[in-house]
């Protein structure tokens, strides 16, 4: 029986060009890695959740012969683009008739990147080169509209980074072609490179920390109206969360100056500070945002 591997992770950088990496698109889903073996398939993310039950479409896993392992992202895509939000309310059914219900109108493509096992031998220490070897094969005998192969270019990495977020994608994924797997760790082999758009919000509210704050509610003003974006919890300082604890906690409010569902400390809408985030989700709310310090404080600390 093959082992539950978990899955390699990539380390964040900027864009960059190099013939000894391949750029691959950062697809938009939930991370996924799968087995074929004599007895049937499985589907497993991290922490080893077991995802089977939840994308019978993906049967066609079985095509592959016994003994493959593959690494990969589920996406529902729309347009060529991956819809996230659409693939986690698919990822939360857990009833069989919703499964089955969804799986005619919401079909789950699993898009493919690595190969781990083949033949039931293992390929954690083959370069990446070798191991795409294996994948394409297996794509080009077995593959089809549910299971994809993840394509990718060298060299000319930022040239490819620019046009992938252009076209909407969440980034791009830059891979050493010497590289081997490394299950459950991540490595500078795998490199993820994002973009990081800016935004001065108001702060609106905040919840409490022993340190001072453990986050913030932000609201952006977009044609002359104000409304609730995001919830930021990483970027601050130890000095920064010191700070604003002090300085937030002495100008409360009772309620929420804009609707916001968020149980939180709420105060008056005075300080501006700068927040990046990777993109925004369909509602406007900003994904993957974070602090970058404050813009206009008129309170003394």
């Amino acid at each position: 029986m093959l082992p539950t591997v978990s899955p390699m992770l990539a380390s964040p950088a900027k864009p960059f060009d190099s013939d000894e990496h391949l750029f691959e698109v950062k697809w938009d889903g939930v991370r996924a890695l799968a087995a074929v073996e004599q007895s049937g398939w499985r589907i497993w993310g991290r922490e080893s959740a077991d995802y089977s039950g939840r994308y019978p479409e993906l049967e066609v896993l079985r095509r592959f012969p016994p003994g493959t392992m593959v690494d990969g992202e589920l996406v529902v895509l729309r347009d060529g683009r991956a819809d996230l939000s659409a693939l986690l309310s698919r990822h939360a059914l857990a009833s069989p008739t919703k499964i089955q219900h969804a799986r005619r109108h919401c079909p789950v493509s699993y898009v493919l990147f690595d190969a781990l096992y083949h033949q039931g031998r293992s390929l954690l220490n083959e370069p990446l080169w070798r191991r795409r070897m294996v994948l394409t094969d297996l794509m080009e005998d077995w593959g089809g509209p549910t299971l994809l192969f993840s394509e990718g270019i060298v060299c000319t990495g930022q040239e490819f980074f620019e046009r992938v977020v252009e076209q909407g994608h969440e980034g791009v994924v830059a891979k050493h072609f010497a590289g081997r797997y490394c299950p459950g760790q991540r490595s500078t082999a795998w490199q993820k490179i994002k973009p990081a758009h800016e935004l001065p919000c108001l702060v609106i509210g905040y919840t409490p920390a022993p340190s001072g704050l453990h986050s913030l509610l932000v609201a952006e003003c977009r044609a002359g109206t104000l409304r609730y974006v995001a919830e930021l919890t990483a970027g601050f300082t130890v000095q920064a969360e010191a700070q604003l604890g002090r300085l937030l906690a002495r100008h409360v409010r009772a309620r929420p100056v804009v609707p916001c569902s968020k149980k939180a400390v709420w105060v008056e809408p005075e300080v501006y500070c700068r927040v990046r985030f990777q993109h925004r989700t369909p509602n406007g709310s900003l994904r993957g945002a974070s602090f970058h310090g404050l813009l206009k404080a008129d309170w003394n600390a």
